[in-house]
């Protein structure tokens, strides 16, 4: 049976348009089109969300209903709310507008209060919104807030460096948290492409790493990749790397101890995003009481040698 071609899971076609594969931020440069509405998963969705956009989504959701049942008071008659003072027609939506607040929080000041069939059945129907929304809401903080994620910090650049009297490609990272991460394991895989016109294709090859994993990250990890003679780098320069459209894609995999539970982190390095000839400036000293400083301004440091 004749061996596949190594590929991580990321298609070996190439048509020259994309721009890199992974982000820096770790997420796939990938689009999907032709999703159904059943594909859409409203938990996943909100809980990937960040912070801002996943509160702007909260109130713009609430303020939306509040208006659909000021305006369901208004189809069924104001005139079903006592309490409601005079006014011109502005201040009477706003005094509607806030009781339908009040309803759906469940708050009831009491100032206001509904009369008749139609007033009542909408403000049972507002309450119980309320109450599933905000139930509804709290599972999603919680499974935020739950949610186990690492904060991995990663160099800016790689850099190709000296190493035990040949030379090396490396990167950096550290645990931005003051969380403890063990068993901390990384997969480097270069990507490259070979082949011109239709006959272009991706090619990947996993880099061997100097020591592949560490049991602990409360300090900079340094990855290398010893670039010997049977690196796919051996004899690479920098313009070989931009003429192969080169990508180095860095997988980290730890057991945060916080939550008991395995987390992981991605990025890339482009090869314009690959520095030669430097060397990182350690980002941790030892100050006067004899503590280990980390430094995590210092993450980018280099020096030419």
């Amino acid at each position: 049976m004749k061996q596949q071609p190594f590929d991580p899971g990321i298609t070996q076609s190439y048509d020259g348009r994309i721009r890199r594969i992974v982000n820096r931020d770790g997420s796939f440069n990938v689009r999907r089109h032709g999703r159904r509405l059943h594909d859409f998963h409203f938990y996943q969705f909100f809980i990937q969300l960040s912070w801002p956009a996943f509160f702007a989504v909260v109130l713009a959701a609430f303020l939306a209903v509040t208006v659909a049942f000021t305006g369901l008071f208004f189809a069924v008659g104001i005139g079903g709310l006592q309490g409601i003072p005079a006014g011109t027609s502005i201040e009477r939506f706003f005094q509607v507008f806030f009781f339908s607040v009040q309803t759906l929080t469940t708050v009831g000041y009491g100032s206001i209060a509904p009369r008749g069939i139609g007033a009542n059945i909408v403000a049972s129907i507002g309450a119980m919104m309320g109450v599933l929304g905000f139930a509804f809401s709290a599972g999603l903080l919680y499974g935020r807030f739950s949610r186990p994620n690492a904060r991995i910090l990663f160099s800016t650049h790689a850099i190709v460096s000296p190493f035990q009297g040949g030379t090396s490609l490396q990167l950096r990272i550290a645990n931005q948290r003051a969380n403890a991460l063990v068993d901390i394991e990384a997969t480097v895989v270069l990507m490259t492409v070979e082949g011109t016109g239709r006959e272009a294709r991706r090619v990947y090859a996993k880099l061997e790493l100097e020591r592949p994993s560490v049991f602990f990250l409360p300090l900079t990890w340094t990855i290398v990749h010893p670039i010997d003679a049977s690196s796919p780098l051996s004899g690479k320069s920098a313009e070989d790397l931009a003429l192969h459209a080169a990508e180095i894609m860095v997988l980290i995999r730890a057991f945060d101890d916080t939550f008991s539970q395995v987390v992981n982190a991605r990025s890339s390095y482009r090869f314009d995003e690959i520095l030669w000839g430097r060397k990182f400036v350690p980002a941790f000293h030892n100050d006067e009481n004899g503590h280990l400083v980390l430094d995590l301004a210092k993450m980018d440091d280099v020096n030419k040698v």
